[in-house]
């Protein structure tokens, strides 16, 4: 090996290995000076071996071992995100080096002499670097990265960057760095756009997903607050019509038209809607069930959809002996549920909804009934599928992962009439002795 070639060697793998680390670090976050030092030093190792022994070929997939074994065993990032840093650094890396390529033969350079000589190879590779680490630098590429991560930390997410790796493994072995102007080079351009525009879609997807979960939690926090006005407003009628009845009883004696008046006034509070409602709700016990349904009632009097709640005596002593997390849950189902009954009802001519509550033997059963317009394929629900278009049937898949965790509830859709019915069983597991 010449000094020349040699020299050349060490700008360009610590040119690369300094991209990388800049890389790495935008994503992991950390300050410890001593970690970017170890990287530094390793990458650049590497990238000296790569330059000089490792074909073009095989140095993306290689880089991307490499990489994850660094964080896995020095870094001590103990997980499945050592591959997702590693693939988001080759990612870079791969777009920064079309670009540096592209710009270099549009200014005249012969892309056989950017692999063979080694002053424009040099040249290449120091480019690729600097617009690596000005592209990471970039505010707009960092939301996006910091997006992705949140993403695809999730377990089951990950097997999609095997498979992207696979494919862009499979494109940039082709042709390695020979970018020559021919057709199967665009080919590979327009391949790599594909996955990366492939790739962003599976993100908007997850991160509306992430946002509807996130949305969800909010919403159990806040109708607990309504939980406690429901309460607190039963306690308040019951003592209202106590009340009554104790000047019933002082005027007795007194007056008969008093009495006459105030048995009125009872009469109309017990036919009042809300009087009903609060007494159907305050059949639930404390954990936001009640909050929910009075929050999601209220959306139905906005969207001027008629509805009825009937709520069977003994619900209440069924569902004291759940747990939160349950309690959770069965608000995130519900949610979903009657949000999708509201949203079916309001495009249909006669808006009205049904629910009852049920206790069948050791289970709770919550049945939504609702109007709707056009037709419903029940073959296709429970399978992703949602009549409301693209954006929408993250809530199906929400109240999927929830009957895929546990087995204390069961689904079931239906349709009878002009009603489509939804309803939720909870399996309500008798305590210890």
């Amino acid at each position: 090996m010449s000094l020349e070639k040699l020299i050349v060697t060490i700008i360009a793998s610590f040119a690369q290995s300094l991209a990388a680390t800049v890389i790495i670090f935008a994503q992991i976050r950390s300050k410890k000076q001593l970690n970017k030092i170890k990287f530094l030093m390793i990458m650049f190792l590497y990238c000296i071996v790569g330059f000089l022994f490792i074909t073009n070929q095989l140095r993306f997939i290689l880089c991307v071992i490499v990489i994850s074994l660094i964080l896995y065993f020095i870094l001590k990032i103990k997980d499945k995100s050592v591959i997702l840093y590693s693939f988001n650094t080759q990612i870079i890396l791969v777009i920064s080096e079309i670009f540096a390529s592209l710009i270099l033969v549009i200014f005249g350079i012969d892309s056989i002499k950017i692999v063979n000589n080694p002053y424009y190879n040099l040249i290449a590779n120091i480019l690729i670097s600097a617009l690596s680490i000005f592209l990471v630098n970039i505010s707009f590429i960092k939301n996006i990265l910091n997006k992705e991560i949140n993403v695809f930390k999730k377990k089951n997410l990950i097997n999609y960057l095997y498979v992207f790796l696979l494919i862009l493994y499979l494109i940039v072995s082709k042709n390695g760095l020979e970018f020559i102007l021919k057709s199967n080079y665009y080919i590979n351009i327009l391949f790599v756009i594909v996955i990366v525009i492939i790739f962003g879609i599976i993100m908007i997807n997850e991160s509306k997903y992430e946002q509807l979960k996130k949305e969800n939690k909010q919403m159990y926090n806040h109708v607990t607050k309504y939980e406690k006005i429901i309460t607190e407003q039963g306690k308040a009628n019951h003592e209202f019509k106590n009340q009554l009845m104790v000047i019933r009883g002082y005027a007795q004696m007194n007056s008969s038209k008093l009495i006459d008046y105030i048995d009125s006034i009872t009469k109309d509070t017990n036919k009042t809607q809300s009087s009903y409602l609060i007494s159907q709700l305050n059949k639930f016990p404390e954990g936001g069930i009640k909050g929910l349904l009075y929050y999601k009632l209220s959306t139905m009097d906005e969207k001027k959809i008629k509805y009825e709640l009937d709520v069977e005596t003994g619900v209440k002593t069924k569902l004291n002996v759940l747990s939160v997390n349950m309690y959770k849950n069965i608000t995130k189902i519900l949610g979903v549920l009657i949000d999708n009954a509201i949203d079916a009802s309001k495009r249909s001519k006669s808006k009205h909804i049904i629910i009852s509550v049920t206790k069948e033997k050791s289970n709770v059963v919550f049945s939504i009934a609702n109007t709707y317009c056009g037709k419903i394929s029940l073959d296709k629900l429970g399978t992703g599928f949602t009549s409301k278009g693209i954006g929408h049937g993250y809530g199906l898949r929400l109240v999927n992962d929830i009957l895929n965790e546990t087995n204390s509830f069961e689904v079931k859709n239906d349709v009878h009439g002009n009603y489509f019915i939804s309803t939720l069983k909870i399996k309500i597991k008798k305590k210890k002795k």
